[in-house]
């Protein structure tokens, strides 16, 4: 497997470096060794998008390792802003080949070399789906067109295939590992605006067992959810899966719900929240530490027209609602108890401008209530006309995006961001690749000097973080980079571009410290 693999003068990664203890913004423990996987969307079943390791080496984005499309026999071409999973040896991603087929694939984490590539049913509605990693089975699962599939993560064969009555669109697999013989994947399907609700499904993914009465692929149950579903992946801590519906079936408010998900018959809820604004959700949900969390996509208005809630993972009581913008991304809980929430829509001169720009908003948890520290685009919007609202032209710091998910980690002490720029799209299609990665220092405000520590360009897509490493597609390919303690000169190219054209918004707000 040869060709369509790009290598730079080192592609060897670099080991991780054991770093002093720390707490919190101050955290502990040196980084570990074997690094944990990164194998759901947002890193694992609860989906907080923070990184499993304790602490990062450095902040600053190498220049790619290797950038891949895959070999002789086969080239691809990535979904925009469908996510990366990665476990110790490779790193899979969706994409489609020259004749339109979409494959799952599997590259070298050391060598971008392609391991396998697996077609599989054919996406619909340009979903982004991410796969998820079953580390018992050794599975890669992934939600797509009609069926949920399962692959061996060493060969990329098929080890098992659930046909579904409806489609998949956006949604990935929530996939469980602590319920011994009997574990699952939970997935929804699409039923926005056709008439119908949604459904949350429970596929059994263990062998058949005495104590396991289903094969793996087998529906143990689905429940029809009280609303319409688009995106809504499940997440999942300690026996309950929690899930979320795009409205109430009539362009209402979404709900957010608590099933049993060790029931071996179609459960009752534990919990039914409706939204307390009149938003649908079309998003992963979040747990973390005994709360949930959930944000919306408002089809009106303006940035922060729709909002973020906080929900008791016990009892389902709303904690807060916050006004944040529009998103199809999950909030990220961060590890010093902040939240943030990437979304808004990017738009060109031929696209339709929807009411919010791409931003990431960082938010203050006060308990019983919260507040918008500050929103990306509101800080860095140059409003020339003074017309208070956004015009075609006006420059702001693009980041995030409705379909991006980030990724927290912590370095030097402090909590930091992965996070992309996304392209704006041509002509009314919205689905965009990510033009650039940055790395942020989120104890900073969006306006100070040093709030962008690194940028790489041509990378960004929703990414997977594995110690020091990270793995994200682009429009150019798959490719790894990994985080440095010292900022890497520019590349020949960059320096000519800002040379000629001078420095663009976020060169204007970098600043390596």
């Amino acid at each position: 497997m040869c060709g369509s693999v790009l290598l730079t003068a080192s592609a060897v990664f670099a080991q991780p470096i054991t770093t002093p203890a720390y707490s919190g913004e101050q955290s502990p423990g040196p980084i570990p060794l074997t690094p944990s996987w990164w194998t759901q969307l947002g890193g694992s079943s609860s989906h907080t998008g923070s990184s499993q390791t304790p602490q990062t080496s450095g902040v600053h984005l190498s220049s790619p390792h290797w950038i891949a499309t895959g070999d002789g026999e086969i080239t691809l071409g990535f979904t925009p802003q469908a996510g990366v999973v990665a476990d110790n040896e490779r790193v899979y991603a969706i994409g489609f080949n020259q004749q339109f087929a979409q494959h799952i694939a599997a590259f070298d984490q050391d060598t971008g070399q392609l391991a396998w590539a697996t077609e599989v049913p054919f996406a619909l509605l340009d979903s982004w789906s991410t796969p998820s990693i079953d580390t018992i089975n050794d599975t890669i699962i992934l939600g797509t067109g009609l069926s949920v599939v399962a692959l061996d993560r060493f060969t990329g064969d098929l080890i098992w295939t659930t046909a579904l009555n409806s489609p998949i669109v956006n949604a990935s697999p929530c996939v469980t590992e602590d319920l011994g013989d009997t574990d699952r994947v939970f997935i929804t399907d699409y039923s926005f605006s056709s008439g119908a609700n949604g459904s949350l499904i429970c596929i059994n993914i263990d062998p058949f067992s005495p104590v396991n009465q289903y094969a793996p692929g087998d529906i143990v149950w689905t429940i029809q959810l009280p609303g319409d579903c688009s995106g809504n992946t499940p997440a999942y801590h300690d026996g309950v899966v929690y899930v979320s519906t795009a409205d109430d079936g009539f362009g209402g408010p979404g709900h957010i719900l608590a099933f049993d998900a060790t029931a071996i018959a179609m459960p009752s809820p534990i919990w039914d929240t409706t939204n307390p604004q009149p938003h649908g959700f079309f998003s992963a949900v979040t747990y973390a530490d005994d709360f949930v969390y959930a944000s919306s996509y408002n089809f009106a208005g303006l940035q922060r027209s729709a909002n973020t809630v906080k929900l008791d993972a016990d009892t389902g009581h709303v904690e807060w609602s916050v006004p944040t913008v529009r998103t199809d991304a999950s909030p990220l809980v961060l590890p010093n108890g902040k939240i943030l929430v990437s979304g808004g829509v990017p738009t060109s001169p031929t696209t339709l401008f929807t009411g919010s720009l791409p931003a990431i908003e960082l938010i203050e948890d006060l308990g019983d209530s919260a507040v918008v520290l500050w929103d990306s685009f509101e800080a860095t919007h140059d409003d020339i006309d003074q017309s208070g609202t956004w015009d075609q032209g006006e420059p702001f710091l693009s980041l995030g995006g409705w379909g991006h998910h980030p990724i927290a980690f912590v370095s030097q002490r402090k909590t930091r961001l992965l996070v992309g720029t996304m392209t704006p799209p041509s002509g009314f299609n919205p689905f965009s690749h990510a033009s650039d990665l940055h790395t942020i220092d989120l104890s900073k405000h969006p306006t100070d000097p040093g709030f962008i520590l690194s940028t790489q360009p041509n990378t960004g897509n929703t990414p997977a973080l594995v110690g020091n490493t990270l793995y994200t597609t682009s429009s150019t390919g798959i490719s790894a980079m990994t985080l440095h303690s010292a900022p890497q000169p520019l590349p020949l190219i960059e320096r000519i571009r800002t040379s000629i054209y001078g420095q663009n918004l976020t060169r204007a707000f970098k600043q390596t410290p």
